[in-house]
Formats: C-alpha cells, structure tokens, sequence
C-alpha cells in the first residue's frame, strides 16, 4: 500500500461519527517510525464497521463523546509492542482483538478499541464505580469481551463473530467480574447501575457503494441503518422498525403451508442465526411441539449446550406483509411475548444473517412505547 491508499483508507467512513482514520493511529508506531498498516484493507474496515456499529454508535449515542485510545495494530506493530513490553500481547491472542485484519485461530473475526468515555471518568470522579459501566454494557450491548484499566477508567471493548461475553479488569477490584457460567452473568443487573441514561441506538445513516467508502444520510431520520457487511462477517440488520403486540397465534388464523414457506430464525447465545424450514404452519412456529414456546421452555430436542440460551425467535411466511418477534415471557401465557414486525424487515435481518441484540430488543420496546 502506498501513502495515497493509506490516505484514502483512513477516509472510509465506517458509521455515521467514525472514520477508519480515527482507529489508525499508534503511539508505538508514531513514536518508533513504524507504520500501522493492514496486511488486508477490506477486512479490517468490515470488522471495523460491525464495532463502530453494533457498540461504539451506542455507547455514543448513550454518554457522549468516545475517546479512541488504542485500535486497530497490524502484526508488526503489535508484535513490536509485545517485544518491548509495551503493554500489548502476543499476536496469536490480539488475532480478531486490536489486530482487526486477521482471524482468531478458530477463524473468526473481531475488532477491539481501547476507549474512555469521559462521562464513566466524571461518575467515577463522584463516587461511582468502573463496575457500574461494565454491568450497564453487559445488558444492553452484543460485546464479546471487556477488560478494564486504572488510568481513566479506559476498557477494550471487543465485538466478535461468536461473542463469549466475558468482562475483566486490571482496575480494582481485579480479575473476572463476570463470565458464561458464573452464578452473575444471566437476567438483568439494573441495581448496579442506577441513574445511567437509557440506551439510545439510533443511527441516521447507510453505507453504500462499492466498498462501503460512502456514506449517505437517508431521508427519513425514523428509519435506523446499520453498515453492511461482506461474507463472510455477520451483518447488522437493515432497520428497526415500528411494531405491536399480537396475541399468540391460533391454528384458526394460522395459513396453510401452500401460502408460502415459513421461516423460521432462532437467535442463541452461541448460534446467532440458527436456520429452521420444516414448520409447516406459522402456529407450528410459534406454539407447536418445536415452535418458539417450547424452545424458550427447552423441550425442544436440540443440543442447548452448542446453541447456548434462546433469545429471540423470528417468524414469518413468504408471501405475508408481516411476521413476528417472539421471546421468552414466563409471566405471560404460554411463556412468550409476542410483537408483529414488517416481513420486510425480517427479511433484511436474513439478508444479513444476523441481527443485533439491540435491534431485536428495540422491536419490543417500540411496543411498549407505543
């Protein structure tokens, strides 16, 4: 890569307030004469665009202004720092950590920054704790990791392909606060952060283009946009969109198979876009022996370990206008909640082959609202 690709690889925009430039820079490098290069473009702007996206724009949009500590390092960078004990670790472990453009030794990929958000500074300054901010994220963010440091309450944020979901902190107090299987890491954890803003998510731009290199305001500032993604990165969805709630369906209403395909998406801890085709009816779907009721109940005969805990469900028929929303509501009947989404909106989700935690929870918080 010459100075003039570099110059323009710094200028693709990778969500409505980050710039590829604004993860490029390196005190080792600046400070040493190296240069922070990536050995492949394309994949570190991806990866970079699902971060920004799927953590950073919320986090923003939530507290304010981010301030970008230490991102994305190519292999040399970073193995220059590991070498000098310049607080980076081996190359192998930052692989789909700081080091964007190449996968993890399972072949997934994922991006960290190393971020203060001056409003945790201002809480902690008042009494608060860094604890406050890692349980905030926990519940309303789709990160993999979080590790916090002393110095400004500063934490790498990590979003990964297949999100582990694990916080640890070199700040006191030290080691693991939560991780898949201790006795803390599920339901909500609300007393531990009151008084923090409600999340807010929009984003008011798309993407488009060859590359993604630009970036267009929509003309409707209702509709959220997220970035697209080239395979084979998990996609953000296209939109959230307005909802409402629906009872659960009845075998009366229910439409014949020969309407359409019923599709069929379960979203787990670990299977992010779990595929099902053999529903023959939108009521087998959802109240059916192998429908979403009984998969939030576990009587469904899969392997629950390797799918980890259910979600969300999202059904709906080719052919309909709408579809549905459906996660788990033990205090309701049938042990669901149950909204009604655009089909074409599901459908952008499929497109994707994902679809985020914040924009599957924000469809059952427009209905509240509404």
């Amino acid at each position: 890569m010459n100075y003039d690709q570099f110059e323009e690889l710094g200028r693709i925009r990778l969500s409505p307030n980050f710039f590829m430039r604004d993860f490029l820079f390196s005190e080792i490098a600046a400070w040493h004469g190296l240069g922070n290069v990536p050995d492949h473009p394309a994949a570190a702007v991806e990866v970079g665009r699902q971060l920004c996206a799927q953590l950073l724009e919320p986090l923003q949009a939530t507290f304010g202004r981010l301030e970008i500590r230490s991102a994305y390092r190519s292999p040399s960078v970073n193995e220059f720092g590991n070498k000098n004990k310049l607080n980076c670790a081996s190359n192998e472990s930052n692989f789909a950590a700081h080091i964007w453009d190449h996968p993890d030794t399972n072949g997934k990929r994922g991006a960290t920054a190393c971020i203060v958000v001056p409003w945790l500074v201002d809480h902690i300054a008042k009494g608060g704790k860094w604890t406050d901010m890692a349980w905030w994220i926990h519940d309303h963010l789709p990160y993999n990791s979080l590790y916090f440091f002393s110095k400004l309450a500063a934490f790498n944020i990590n979003w990964h392909e297949a999100p582990v979901r694990r916080i640890d902190s070199y700040a006191s107090p030290k080691g693991c606060l939560t991780r898949p299987g201790m006795p803390n890491h599920g339901g909500l954890h609300a007393d531990q952060y009151v008084g923090f803003p409600v999340l807010t998510t929009a984003i008011d731009g798309v993407i488009i283009g060859d590359g993604g290199s630009r970036y267009v305001v929509p003309k409707h500032a209702a509709v959220r946009e997220a970035p697209p993604i080239l395979a084979p990165i998990q996609k953000p969805p296209l939109s959230r969109p307005a909802s409402s709630t629906l009872a659960p369906v009845q075998p009366a209403t229910a439409r014949p198979h020969a309407a359409g395909t019923i599709n069929y998406r379960a979203i787990h801890t670990k299977s992010l876009w779990r595929k099902v085709n053999s529903h023959q009816s939108l009521h087998a779907a959802v109240s059916g022996k192998d429908g979403a009721a009984a998969l939030f109940a576990r009587k469904v005969r899969i392997n629950y370990q390797t799918h980890g805990d259910p979600m969300y469900v999202l059904v709906w028929e080719d052919g309909s206008a709408e579809g549905y929303a459906i996660k788990a509501a033990p205090t309701q009947p049938g042990g669901i909640r149950q909204v009604t989404v655009p089909s074409a909106t599901l459908m952008g989700f499929e497109r994707h082959g994902h679809a985020s935690h914040n924009d599957l929870e924000g469809l059952f918080q427009t209905t509240a609202a509404g």
